[in-house]
C-alpha cells in the first residue's frame, strides 16, 4: 500500500478546503484495476483512488466546490477504458 502525504491540515494533498465530498464506486468490465485507478487519479476533482475487493473494483474520493460538479467527474471516469459502471455516493454531514 502506498503512503499518502498529507497537507498541513491533515487533508490529502489534492484536497480542496471546504469542499463537498463524494465517493465514486467503480465497476470494471476489463482492464486491470491498478491501471484504471491510476487513470482515475488523473481526472480533475479526484483526490485519490484505491483498488478494492468486492462488488466494486475501484473506489475514488472526489471533492468539488458544489455537489452539482460530481456528475461531470463521474462522466469523465465513465469514459476511461474498462469502466462499465460508476455509482456516485455523496457524503452528507449531519
Amino acid at each position: 500500500m502506498r503512503a499518502m502525504s498529507r497537507g498541513p491540515d491533515s487533508s490529502p494533498p489534492n484536497s480542496l478546503a471546504m469542499a463537498e465530498v463524494a465517493y465514486l464506486l467503480i465497476v470494471l468490465d476489463r482492464g486491470t484495476p491498478v491501471a484504471v485507478a491510476r487513470e482515475v487519479r488523473k481526472v480533475p476533482g479526484v483526490v485519490d483512488a484505491h483498488v478494492t475487493m468486492g462488488d466494486f473494483d475501484v473506489i475514488a474520493l472526489v471533492e468539488h466546490v458544489e455537489t452539482k460538479g460530481f456528475p461531470t467527474v463521474a462522466a469523465a471516469v465513465q469514459q476511461i477504458e474498462g469502466v462499465s459502471k460508476v455509482v456516485t455516493c455523496v457524503v452528507v454531514n449531519p
